[in-house]
């Protein structure tokens, strides 16, 4: 059997009196510690949290900003070329015109061209007329008959030419 003696005693005594001062002076500090740390621990999470938060609304954020940056691109460029769409139409009217205009020129220069060698071959008929007539007439015409024989000339070949 188990004797109870005073050794019993003492060593309970000496246990509860050990288990006060670790109690005291190493359990407390120590659970002081683990809490400190705890609430460390609960500190950095709850700051990564908040910027894990802040760091997803930035790049929200940042993501809009590039939405709207390629966006206003996207419209500028197509601005772009509406622009130059223009341009080119304005510069092929513009061409088109030119040419219309060096055409038109042409057509009057060539009828311009027309109407002087008609007159050139008018007077040249008109005076190969003249000094035909005179040599068979074997006369010399003085100036209003010569002027007479030249309108009639002119007239004969104005109404054969419209004929």
């Amino acid at each position: 059997m188990i004797e109870l003696g005073w050794t019993y005693f003492f060593q309970i005594v000496n246990l509860l009196i050990l288990y006060l001062l670790m109690k005291r002076y190493l359990f407390k500090p120590v659970m002081g510690f683990i809490e400190k740390r705890r609430e460390h621990t609960e500190g950095l999470l709850k700051d990564a949290d908040e910027s894990f938060s802040r760091a997803k609304a930035l790049q929200a954020d940042a993501e809009q900003d590039l939405n709207e940056a390629r966006r206003q691109a996207q419209a500028a460029l197509e601005q772009a070329i509406e622009h130059g769409k223009t341009i080119a139409k304005e510069l092929t009217d513009q061409a088109r015109q030119e040419e219309k205009n060096r055409l038109e020129r042409a057509q009057k220069e060539i009828e311009e061209a027309k109407v002087r060698a008609i007159d050139e071959m008018r007077e040249e008929v008109a005076n190969l007329s003249v000094q035909i007539a005179g040599k068979i007439v074997e006369q010399k015409l003085d100036e209003d008959a010569h002027m007479h024989l030249i309108d009639e000339a002119l007239q004969r070949m104005d109404d054969a030419h419209v004929n």
